[in-house]
């Protein structure tokens, strides 16, 4: 097996297990799923003769592949992370994927029967990629290339590393649930466990994309609690907390948004606003 079909038999394998995260669950990780992935790389990582490997009771999965260098030769320690976990964006948990053979452009049907497609009038980006293997989903699902995708590539680089036998400092790996629903799992980590002098965090990104910078430093909720009437008396009674939530989003400055900014220039991102009667 070469390395590209190795790549993707990892990426299909572990795309097949069902790992979303639940952001209503109180516990991390939020779904089962997630523990049964962690489990099945631990096992993996001992196959590929890492030692120190553990699955922690928040199934955070450590590891460390020994250094190989000659005695009196040092290396960096360097770590790898990935997370568990998919995004729940309401479509079905289980992931279907299918792959692309030589992809000649134009658009992609990814479900005839539900008549689900990829527009290359809508995504001008899939130009890029006439002539490459894709892999895509059925259009039921998200495809969970976020991040089981950089699972497969982590796992694959341990492979080559060792089956080569490539010189190589201490490199320790991190796998850690629930990094959609606020990096839940990487706050239950056991840095102990995982003493790199520098790490990477491989996610989806462009290829050869490197960032060295966070997009998103902070976040707030605002709070309104309004005041209830009737309507046929609510005359100088009233607080209506829906619209004390749009006047305040219509102070913002509509240029710092995410859509009107770029580099390092700060913004502002409205995420979602729940609201009723009462409050906002």
């Amino acid at each position: 097996m070469n390395r590209q079909e190795e790549l993707l038999e990892r990426f299909l394998r572990y795309a097949a297990v069902t790992s979303q995260s639940d952001p209503k669950a109180t516990v991390v990780p939020s779904t089962p799923g997630q523990r049964k992935l962690a489990e099945l790389l631990a096992a993996e990582l001992r196959e590929l003769g890492l030692v120190d490997v553990e699955v922690s009771d928040y199934s955070v999965v450590t590891g460390k592949l020994p250094s190989n260098l000659p005695a009196g030769r040092k290396a960096p320690c360097v770590g790898w992370c990935c997370h568990l976990d998919t995004v729940d964006v309401n479509l079905s948990p289980d992931i279907h994927p299918q792959v692309i053979r030589g992809y000649q452009g134009g658009d992609i049907c990814l479900n005839a029967e539900k008549d689900l497609w990829i527009r290359e009038a809508e995504h001008p980006e899939i130009k890029r990629y006439v002539g490459d293997d894709l892999v895509v989903s059925d259009g039921t699902s998200v495809l969970g290339a976020d991040n089981k995708s950089a699972i497969a590539n982590v796992m694959t680089a341990l492979s080559i590393i060792k089956r080569e036998g490539r010189p190589h400092g201490d490199i320790c790996i991190a796998f850690v649930p629930d990094e959609e629903i606020g990096l839940r799992g990487a706050k239950k980590m056991d840095f102990s466990k995982f003493p790199v002098d520098f790490a990477y965090t491989i996610d989806c990104c462009e290829l050869g994309e490197v960032v060295y910078e966070t997009f998103n430093a902070g976040s707030a909720t605002l709070k309104i609690r309004g005041v209830t009437a009737h309507p046929m008396s609510s005359k100088g009674v009233l607080v209506n907390p829906t619209l004390c939530a749009v006047d305040f989003i219509n102070m913002l400055d509509r240029g710092a948004t995410p859509e009107c900014t770029a580099g390092t220039e700060g913004f502002i991102w409205v995420h979602a606003m729940t609201t009723n009667a009462s409050q906002a």
